[in-house]
């Protein structure tokens, strides 16, 4: 077995048994409990930076790994939402943690969601936060911001030209490095989400860690987005393991319906749904509640 390189404890990587190299980084308390992150879109290994230190304060071993073609993280080639639990668990053996919890924010829900179906017996519990939900309900993305709304109708219609509009937008508005969201779509975000977006930490932790998501071109994380619109190849009601679920009604990013639907079909599925919060100020207002449900 190899072990993980360590440059510093933000810019690790391991080799995985098909020899891809995968990145990822470490917050936190070494001797924690240990929290695998699966980041948002596009994003990477950096994002948990937003709330660095009360993963510290309460005593958590959070883990951030890249997803292929992200940050320090090389191509995987036609692979799917399923493939992800292989590389989290091998990351997991390397580092020598048999059993952990997840967390997945945004486009990393979907991930999590994997593991929760593929390897249960790995984990303690499952924590979604603003997730994607399967497009299995034209009502799902009702109220979604018009730009996603349009790249996951493309993609499910004509995937090649969703190929195309994804790398076009990536380059435009998020390759520069200079903003969170295409400022037509900041500007239309209810005022908690834009509250939270004025505070110059979280701004600048989210435009670090697309910045870095990107360092090696925007087509991987094209393929990444067309991967939600198709069907997903696990199913939410063989879910075991347990599954906690935060969405605030004010999403217009991914709305709280698809919050709604994952709730309604995932077994053993405790959902909190906050009136006052969007895709932003959730995560930002609510970071100690939402951490301390995978603290214990």
């Amino acid at each position: 077995m190899t072990t993980a390189v360590k440059h510093d404890r933000l810019n690790q990587h391991i080799r995985l048994p098909d020899g891809r190299r995968l990145g990822f980084a470490e917050y936190g308390e070494r001797a924690g409990r240990s929290v695998f992150y699966c980041h948002g879109w596009p994003s990477s290994r950096l994002e948990p930076r937003a709330f660095e230190s009360v993963i510290s304060v309460l005593g958590l071993r959070l883990i951030a790994p890249d997803r292929p073609c992200y940050g320090l993280s090389e191509p995987h080639p036609k692979r799917t939402l399923s493939d992800w639990p292989n590389d989290v668990s091998n990351l997991a053996d390397q580092l020598q943690i048999e059993r952990f919890d997840l967390l997945g924010i945004s486009g990393g829900g979907p991930y999590a969601l994997a593991c929760a179906a593929l390897i249960p017996d790995r984990l303690h519990s499952v924590v979604l936060v603003s997730s994607l939900a399967p497009l299995e309900s034209p009502e799902i993305t009702r109220g979604m911001v018009r730009l996603h709304r349009w790249l996951l109708l493309f993609a499910q219609k004509a995937p090649w030209l969703a190929r195309k509009m994804a790398v076009i937008c990536l380059r435009g508005f998020w390759g520069k490095g200079e903003q969170v969201l295409p400022k037509q779509a900041e500007a239309r975000l209810p005022e908690c989400d834009q509250r939270a977006l004025s505070n110059p930490d979280l701004r600048a932790a989210l435009i670090t860690s697309s910045t870095e998501a990107l360092r090696g071109g925007v087509e991987g994380a094209a393929t990444d987005g067309l991967l939600y619109a198709r069907r997903w190849d696990f199913a939410l009601r063989e879910i075991r393991a347990p599954v906690y679920l935060w969405h605030g009604e004010q999403d217009i990013i991914l709305p709280v319906a698809m919050g709604r639907y994952l709730a309604a079909n995932i077994p053993n599925c405790r959902a909190t749904f906050c009136a006052e919060d969007g895709h932003f100020s959730l995560p930002f207002n609510k970071t100690r509640e939402i951490l301390r449900t995978v603290a214990g």
